[in-house]
């Protein structure tokens, strides 16, 4: 009688190893099936990640709140905007609740270490300098406004234009180009405007002169 008390507790210990190892099987098998593979392959990668990226990405809680009709504007006229006191998540401000269209050169771009391609915009009129910045593909989703258009304006850059690298590269291309109004709070990068404003993400593109012909 003792033994088969003894024997109990031994045998409910052994069922529960089995269903761990089961369980762990289970999961395994799950992460490296095929269709997991897929969906990793998908999902945005590590350097989809900060705090406001989903704004750069034009996938964010507020992006329904953007214009997307394009209003003309400047370079000039968008170094003059005063920028919100904190920037958050929100589009607490008129300028990053539309999309704006500018003419101007592209003076240089190159490919970010999180993939995208940073623009540098030249103002011919004023010489100003403003940054620009196509998303990198992979961070977009089902949730991004305009998902085509930014991913048709990238793809113009890139297939008339000299390759992208991660070194900066002189362009002079004159474009016609639109960007949902972004506010970024770190102004010491090259080509950035003192307040921070910026074309976050590029909806469209237009190359009106430079880059050659197709490929």
């Amino acid at each position: 009688m003792h033994d088969a008390h003894l024997r109990r507790p031994l045998l409910a210990v052994v069922a529960l190893v089995a269903v761990a190892v089961t369980a762990s099987v289970v999961a395994a098998k799950a992460v490296t099936s095929p269709l997991a593979a897929v969906h990793a392959k998908r999902a945005p990668g590590s350097w989809c990640g900060g705090v406001l990226w989903r704004q750069m990405a034009f996938s964010d809680r507020d992006r329904r709140k953007v214009s997307i009709s394009p209003a003309a504007t400047t370079i000039a006229e968008m170094s003059q905007l005063a920028p919100p006191r904190r920037i958050t998540t929100s589009r607490t401000t008129p300028f990053q609740r539309h999309v704006w269209r500018v003419s101007a050169v592209i003076d240089r771009y190159r490919l970010a270490s999180n993939g995208e391609i940073v623009l540098i915009l030249y103002s011919i009129n004023t010489g100003q300098y403003m940054n620009a910045y196509m998303p990198n593909p992979r961070c977009l989703s089902h949730r991004t406004r305009r998902r085509g258009s930014i991913l048709a304006a990238r793809k113009l850059l890139v297939s008339h234009c000299p390759a992208v690298t991660t070194a900066w590269q002189l362009l002079g291309a004159s474009v016609d180009i639109s960007g949902v109004g972004f506010w970024n709070p770190v102004t010491r990068t090259r080509g950035a405007l003192r307040n921070g404003a910026e074309l976050r993400p590029v909806t469209d593109l237009t190359i009106e002169a430079g880059c050659g012909m197709p490929r």
